[in-house]
């Protein structure tokens, strides 16, 4: 009958285990496409008044007479509700999706028509983005 080797802990299963698991993750490089789209999402989040949603945990929205619901609070551009922020990111969001497609349409001038159909979209969704919050802006000031 063979007796068990006494370890010291220095060629346990679960050492080696963490040690290589350790090792993979301090040699791990993320793509830059990965980094950009964590920090533009972080930067979304931010802008969008993320951290306000957090901490104050305002109103989903603000409930009127006649059983309506408005997304903002007209004539208070300090103070916003969950669903005029969360629409705010998605607005945000669309732009940044509009401006990166109109940069990627530079990837394909040999094919115009790709081109043309990125740049167009790019535009489209930017420019969509950008009046809807303005509009947004707008209707908190003036009603």
């Amino acid at each position: 009958m063979k007796m068990p080797r006494k370890t010291n802990g220095k060629n346990s299963p679960l050492r080696y285990s963490l040690q290589k698991a350790y090792a993979k993750i301090a040699t791990y490089r993320p793509s830059r496409s990965l980094i950009a789209a964590v920090v533009m999402g972080i930067s979304i989040f931010l802008l969008g008044g993320g951290i306000y949603d957090l901490f104050l945990e305002p109103l989903a929205v603000l409930p009127m007479s006649g059983g309506r619901f408005l997304p903002y609070i007209p004539g208070r551009l300090n103070e916003q509700l969950l669903m005029g922020s969360l629409g705010v990111m998605i607005l945000y969001l669309l732009g940044s999706v509009g401006l990166i497609l109109t940069y990627r349409s530079t990837r394909y001038a040999h094919n115009r028509r790709h081109a043309f159909l990125f740049m167009g979209i790019g535009i489209v969704l930017f420019l969509v983005s950008f009046l809807t919050v303005e509009l947004i802006v707008y209707w908190i000031r003036h009603y």
